[in-house]
């Protein structure tokens, strides 16, 4: 029966030891992993930037630039896809050249209907602020052309200054 104990015992310690290495520490340290921080994004700060469109005559057609400080950041979207909308129902095409430059037209929804624009109206565009702070007061409005109708009903072109855009 003696026998029998130290085959246990033994039994016992080579278990205990785990195969290898480190014999003496019944506890030995065990490898662990730290979880890497989760990396997020950090967003880009969106403001709103209003125009305000008037005019003292009835525009058939408007067309002007915005220009801003490019190193502040760009209207959301690139291109054709800039995120501008107009508060009146007429048809509106941008396009920002994603260098400082948002250029934007201006025609009658339905001409057939209505042969001037709807102003006053507002126009809002999405600005990324990648750069720093952006407002209304710091655009620069330029490139303004205006048509208007003729005694004879043609559009032709007015006077640019009719149109207010601020």
């Amino acid at each position: 029966m003696r026998g029998f104990g130290v085959f246990t015992t033994i039994a016992l310690l080579i278990a205990g030891c785990g195969g290898g290495g480190g014999h003496g520490d019944p506890n030995p340290v065990q490898p662990t992993s730290t979880p890497a921080p989760a990396v997020t994004a950090t967003p880009i700060p969106t403001v709103n930037l209003v125009l305000q469109l008037s005019s003292s005559v009835g525009v058939a057609a408007a067309s002007f630039s915005v220009g801003y400080e490019a190193g502040r950041g760009s209207f959301s979207g690139s291109g054709a896809q800039a995120q501008c909308q107009l508060g009146s129902s007429d048809t509106l095409a941008v396009n920002d050249d994603d260098a400082g430059t948002l250029k934007v037209a201006i025609l009658p929804a339905d001409p057939t209907r209505a042969q001037n624009l709807a102003l006053p109206t507002t126009l809002t565009c999405s600005f990324d602020e990648t750069g720093g702070t952006v407002t209304t007061a710091g655009l620069r409005i330029g490139d303004k052309k205006i048509g208007v109708i003729d005694g004879n009903g043609v559009v032709v072109a007015g006077d640019s200054s009719r149109l207010d855009v601020r």
